[in-house]
Order: C-alpha cells, then sequence, then structure tokens
C-alpha cells in the first residue's frame, strides 16, 4: 500500500502498510542503459531522440520504486512503446515484478505484442515472456462450440423461459463451430477469435463463446480443452503482459480469479504502464456504473421460483445464503413485484416527450424525489438477500463432481442468475448510497426503450475515487502515456478527473518534429456557427469543395453522424465519387481504399467521427489536409457532465472552463495529430468553427494547439 501526505478525507492517526523501499541504484540504472544503447545499435534507422530519453527518464524513477507515478505526454514520434519498454522491462526482471501494458485499442494491443516487444527484446537480448490478456468473450468455448454442432437444442435459463437465441444456427455455421472445435484442440489455432482461420459471423461468435456468468470453470467437462484457461495460465506465467483498459480494472476492482490465482498479477507485483492513458478515466466511470431495465428485470426475477427449488434439491440443505426454500422463492416473487410497483412510482413523477428521440429524466444534483426512496431501500435490501442467496447457492452447487452434466449446467443457469441480480443490487445500492459531503455526487437517471420499458441508471461522475481505490492506492507503481493528456502542458484537469497523487511527476514533451514548419493550423473566418443546423452543412459542403486538394489525400472529421452524412449528400456528384464515409462500409475496408487511391494519385476524402480522429496513421500524401468542422465540446445534455457541471457551479466554480474546455482541448489536439505522422509529413489543419475567433475562449484553445503556423482570421 501506499503512504500519502495527510489527506482531509482520511482518519486522523491512521498510517498504511508502507513496503520495503526500492530505488532506481547505480546497478538499475546501469541495465537501462545497456539496452538503450543496444536498441540504438540494432535497430536499423534508429534516431536518437532528446523527447524518447526523457521518458526513459521519468518512466525509470517511476517504476524503480514501490509507490511511483509518472504521468508522460508524448507526442506523436517520440516513441512511446519503446521509451516504457527501455526502462519497464529491465526494471521488471531485476525486481522480479511484472509489467503490465494496458491499452485502449485493440490495434495497439496487437502491435505490441506482434511488432514492438519482440522487436525490443531482439534488439537489447533481453529474455522475457509476453503474453495478451483479454476477456472471455474473445475466445472459443469449446462446450458451447460442441452444444453449436450437437442437436441445436437452446435452452432457456429457466424452464418456462424463452429460448436464448432468435435463431437456431445454419447448418454452415453448425460445420463451421466444429471446425473451430478441431482447429484448436489439434493445435492448429489458440482459440483467438480474433485470429480465427475463418470469417466468424456474429450470430455464431454469441453462441461459441461464453460469459463469466456461465462459465463453470475447471469444473465444466470441457476444462482440459479450454482456450480460456489456456490462455490465462499462460499470463500467469508471463513476464510481459498486455491487456486492455476495461479489463484491466475489472480484474482488479472484482478480484477475477481461476483456482484463486489472480487474473494477471497481485496488484503489489504490478509494475503498470497506462498507454493511451486519455482513456483510462471513462473506462474507469463505465466500470463503477450501473442500469436496470424495470420490466425485463420484473419478469425474469419473477422465474426464479423454479431455480430456487432446483438448486435446493441438488445440494440437499435446508438453508443456503441464510434462507428456507419458501423465504428465498418469497423474497424473489417480493423483488418482482417490488419492481413492477417501482414502474408506477415512476410513471406517476415523470411523463417522457413523445416528440422527445431520446426520452430521459436526471435527478437534479444527482437527488432523487424523496417520495421514491421507500422503495429503493427496500429493493436495495432485498436484492442483497437475493444475491447473497445465488452467491452461496453457486458455491455450494460447484461442489459437485464435475463429471455431472445436471448439475454443471445448473452452476451455469446459476452464474447467469447471480449476475443478473448482481446487475439490480448495483443499481439499488447507487441509488440509495448518500453522496459524501466534499465529493461530486453520482449521476441518477432514467431512460424511455424503444420499447416503452424504463431504464434506471447510476454512476459516477468522475474516475478519481474509482481510480484512487483501484490504481493509486493498490499497484505497486504506474506510469500513464499518451499523446494527448493535457491541454497546452497543463496537467490540472487531468489530475483531478483521474485523482493522480501529488507526488508524480508530470512532464509534457517536446515534438521531435519541426511543427512550426510543417504544418499550418488555419482558423476561417467562417460565415455560420456549427449551433446553425440548416446552414453550417452547407457552408462546410461549399468550403471543402472549393479549398481541398482533391488529387490528395484528406480527412474531415466530425461530431456528429447527421452532419457528416448532411455534407455529404451536399457535395457536388464529382467530389462525391471521391469521398469514403463512415459507416458505408467496414472501417479497415475504407481505410485499405482510402491508401489505394492516394498511392495511384488518384486523391480521395475520409470522412469521420470521433474514432477516425484517433489512432488512424496516414502518413505523407495520404492525410495533407485535416478538416475539424467543429470544436468537440463534451456534449451538455449527457447525464454524467450535467451532474458533475450542477456540482462545480454550486461550489462557485466555472463548469465550461473545468470540463469542456480541457475536453476539447485534448480531442482537438488528437485530431490534429492525424495530420504529422512522420519528419517528412506536411500539411493544413483546418478548424471550421468562428467561435474560435469570436469567444474569449477561442485563444485559449488555440493556444494550447500544436505549434503550427497559425494562419487565423
Amino acid at each position: 500500500m501506499r503512504k500519502y501526505p495527510p489527506d482531509p478525507g482520511r482518519t486522523p492517526g491512521v498510517t498504511e502498510k508502507v513496503e520495503a523501499p526500492r530505488a532506481l541504484n547505480d546497478e538499475l540504472k546501469t541495465v537501462i542503459r545497456d539496452a538503450y544503447s543496444k536498441l540504438q545499435a540494432n535497430t536499423p534507422g534508429f534516431s536518437t531522440r532528446r523527447s524518447q530519453s526523457q521518458m526513459i527518464g521519468v518512466v525509470s524513477r517511476a517504476l524503480s520504486q514501490s509507490g511511483g507515478v509518472g504521468v508522460v505526454e508524448a507526442p506523436t514520434g517520440v516513441g512511446k512503446s519503446l521509451g516504457y519498454l527501455t526502462a519497464g522491462v529491465p526494471i521488471a526482471l531485476a525486481t522480479k515484478k511484472k509489467l503490465v501494458i494496458s491499452t485502449g485499442t485493440v490495434a495497439l494491443q496487437s502491435q505490441l505484442v506482434e511488432r514492438d516487444i519482440p522487436n525490443f527484446l531482439k534488439a537489447t537480448g533481453l529474455e522475457a515472456t509476453v503474453a495478451l490478456a483479454k476477456g472471455r468473450t474473445r475466445y472459443l468455448c469449446t462446450r458451447n462450440a460442441a452444444e453449436a454442432h450437437g442437436d441445436g437444442a437452446q435452452e432457456g435459463m429457466f424452464e418456462d423461459e424463452q429460448p436464448l437465441f432468435d435463431r437456431p444456427l445454419a447448418p454452415i455455421e453448425m460445420d463451421l463451430a466444429q471446425k473451430l472445435s478441431k482447429d484448436f484442440v489439434e493445435g492448429r489455432w489458440n482459440g483467438d477469435l480474433d485470429n480465427a482461420p475463418d470469417t466468424i459471423s456474429p450470430s455464431l461468435r454469441s453462441r461459441i463463446t461464453t460469459p463469466a456468468s456461465g462459465c463453470a470453470g475447471r469444473k465444466c467437462a470441457y476444462s482440459a480443452q479450454c482456450a480460456v484457461l489456456r490462455a490465462r495460465n499462460t499470463v500467469r506465467d508471463a513476464q510481459i503482459v498486455v491487456t486492455n483498459h476495461a479489463l484491466l480494472l475489472s480484474a482488479l476492482s472484482i478480484g477475477e480469479s481461476d483456482n484463486g490465482q489472480p487474473l494477471i498479477a497481485p496488484p503489489s507485483d504490478m509494475l503498470l504502464v497506462l498507454d493511451e492513458g486519455h482513456h483510462i478515466g471513462n473506462v474507469a466511470i463505465d466500470q463503477g456504473a450501473a442500469s436496470l431495465a424495470l420490466d425485463e428485470m420484473a419478469k425474469r426475477t419473477g422465474r426464479l421460483q423454479i431455480l430456487i427449488a432446483a438448486a435446493y434439491r441438488a445440494v440437499d440443505k435446508d438453508k443456503l445464503g441464510n434462507l428456507l426454500p419458501n423465504e428465498a422463492i418469497d423474497v424473489a416473487a417480493r423483488v418482482s413485484k417490488q419492481l413492477r410497483a417501482f414502474r408506477d412510482v415512476i410513471d406517476r413523477s415523470w411523463q417522457p416527450d413523445p416528440t422527445a428521440q431520446e426520452p430521459m429524466w436526471r435527478a437534479p444534483n444527482g437527488r432523487l424525489p424523496d417520495i421514491w426512496m421507500a422503495d429503493i431501500e427496500a429493493l436495495a435490501d432485498d436484492t442483497r438477500a437475493l444475491f447473497n442467496w445465488a452467491h452461496a447457492a453457486q458455491s455450494q452447487v460447484a461442489k459437485g463432481k464435475p463429471e455431472d452434466a445436471a448439475r454443471e449446467r445448473l452452476q451455469r443457469t446459476l452464474g447467469m442468475a447471480l449476475e443478473m441480480i448482481e446487475q439490480q443490487h448495483n443499481l439499488w445500492t447507487a441509488w440509495r448510497r448518500e453522496d459524501k459531503e466534499g465529493q461530486p455526487p453520482f449521476a441518477r437517471w432514467v431512460t424511455l426503450s424503444r420499447d416503452g420499458d424504463l431504464i434506471l441508471h447510476g454512476s459516477p461522475v468522475s474516475a478519481a475515487n474509482v481510480l484512487r481505490k483501484l490504481l493509486w492506492d493498490e499497484v505497486d507503481s504506474v506510469v500513464m502515456t499518451s499523446a494527448t493528456l493535457t491541454g497546452g502542458g497543463d496537467f490540472q484537469a487531468l489530475a483531478i478527473d483521474n485523482g493522480i497523487p501529488n507526488e508524480a511527476e508530470m512532464v509534457s514533451l517536446a515534438s521531435p518534429f519541426d511543427l512550426p514548419n510543417q504544418a499550418e493550423l488555419i482558423v476561417p473566418n467562417f460565415p455560420v456557427t456549427p449551433d446553425d443546423r440548416d446552414r453550417h452543412p452547407k457552408e462546410v459542403a461549399k468550403y471543402l469543395v472549393k479549398e481541398l486538394d482533391w488529387s490528395k489525400g484528406s480527412i474531415v472529421l466530425f461530431t456528429s453522424r447527421w452532419k457528416m452524412e448532411k455534407v455529404a449528400e451536399l457535395m457536388p456528384a464529382a467530389q462525391r465519387k471521391q469521398v469514403l464515409v463512415q459507416g458505408e462500409t467496414a472501417k479497415q475496408k475504407m481505410i485499405d481504399e482510402h491508401l489505394r487511391r492516394t498511392s495511384a494519385d488518384e486523391g480521395s476524402v475520409l470522412f469521420g467521427l470521433n474514432s477516425f480522429g484517433e489512432g488512424l496513421d496516414l502518413p505523407g500524401e495520404a492525410c495533407t489536409t485535416v478538416v475539424i468542422t467543429q470544436v468537440p465540446f463534451a456534449v451538455p445534455t449527457d447525464p454524467q457532465t450535467s451532474t458533475l457541471s450542477e456540482w462545480f457551479e454550486s461550489r462557485g466554480l466555472n463548469a465550461f472552463n473545468l470540463i469542456a474546455i480541457p475536453h476539447a482541448l485534448r480531442t482537438l489536439t488528437q485530431f490534429a495529430g492525424r495530420l504529422i505522422r512522420t519528419s517528412t509529413d506536411t500539411g493544413r489543419v483546418i478548424i471550421l468553427d468562428s467561435r474560435l475567433i469570436s469567444r474569449r475562449y477561442g485563444k485559449r484553445i488555440i493556444d494550447a494547439l500544436p505549434p503550427f503556423k497559425r494562419v487565423i482570421g
């Protein structure tokens, strides 16, 4: 555990256990310098960059001491992965701890495992085992594949429930399920569906994978041929593990394990690198969120009585979770009835606007109506009792013989029921919880689904508490890095949002490229502002026709799908032929076609949303102009953003300055980063948002963007 400076939120006089200190001693420094020297000598075309050397220093200081935290903003061209590998691998090997690299995208995970780490180890002569940690639904479930190819039976969760799947598998899908199982069992494939030897349809994929709730683990009759168990054994034995932020936080929050062993590593044995670290906050918020569909849950909970009776018969016990059979059935029936009654309570308080596309009611300042609280308290208590029962029942059923197929199926069904009940309990816990004084409240809101069900939501509005609990207080040492962490080198918003400890070393590195001479930032006096729904798309289309170099590669980034499709519709036929619009075909297929066109000097323009503004690598002629149609402010109606804004305003703070502008700066910097990918790239970033000229905040945003040559007005 880490020892912090005095914190007003902590109990006075209570000190935390402190591990024996580690330090960046001379021996470690020598090993790191040696690795860097070999990397330079054995990597063709390697160029020494001052910013990369600085990054190695920050990472070395952070990972070499228990409690170390380093935050590094490293623009394109710095060579982030080699920077943290040069320090992280030698330290991990020397201290016998595990280097865990967590990323935000599958593309970077693949790049690290398939290219960057093997090349680094080869160049430096260091030896380390490497594994990629993914969620279970990324792997083949041989049990489900066998069932899919078998009699095609579709079993519901409970005896009177409808089948889990809408349609039976086609014969060709059943044959493919058998072929995939055979390829895995005979060693021709490792069971990773992202690298499957054949194309798998979404419907088949859902049938041949298993979530945690439906997995019997080592009790499963197919456990000896389980791709997930094999992959996780590899992960536990590896010295370097690459994973994703969601799986990392899930493993840390629920201690997910097999046979009592951590999924990745004990937090105290982790040297953690958060690459693409600007994503970790949103992932943490999602991890702490809960939702519940009232009508659906009322029906599913009402069906539990058959499962409850089956569980007692299977274990031959009078009580499970301190409940007799009739008591457990009564609790399930009571919860189902309470859920239906609470639907009526909300209906009396909120009448959705029939003209709204996505009707929503949000609790002001996160405070729910007092008249709701008695029902919420009762539901929280009863779902806790039901959760305790399901957990005890599953544990007892799991003690049966592995070869007992009926008992194994009951265990799997109890697992799915447990997940469903936990989902309910998490929501009611979030709704009954009293928000702590001096901390942002939970966001609490209700939406109306297309089929008329009421969906209840609860979510933290800040990642700070979640990350403090899971990362900063628990993991041995942490490095956070990304090309975009700040707005103009100011780490304040990032530190507040993510709860980063005060003692963290934070560095914003300079770009190794000659940005003032390689690129221009153009903000024209655009005739209309983005909030003019009718005129702005028309003016954007006119500007693109006139100003783009249609013989080269460009990318135009939008913040709404509607506006993107409207501008595409307004383009003249000649230019429209050169435009590739996100959503019209698969993303990778679009990018491949764009690269084919630009390499053949045909000219091509990509129209894309946020996902095209990050991680897209289009060097040279593939991207000579980036057009950003408007400043990407956070959506003001988003319930989490609205709740946090209210809290800031109630404390006399400017929510726009604290939330909207930092978010816009990070996103704009990511968008602008699509332009200069190498030292020889040149081009323009154009922002078609005249508010940057007319509003007071405009200069702050423009000044904080990369140091391209400015052409304003």
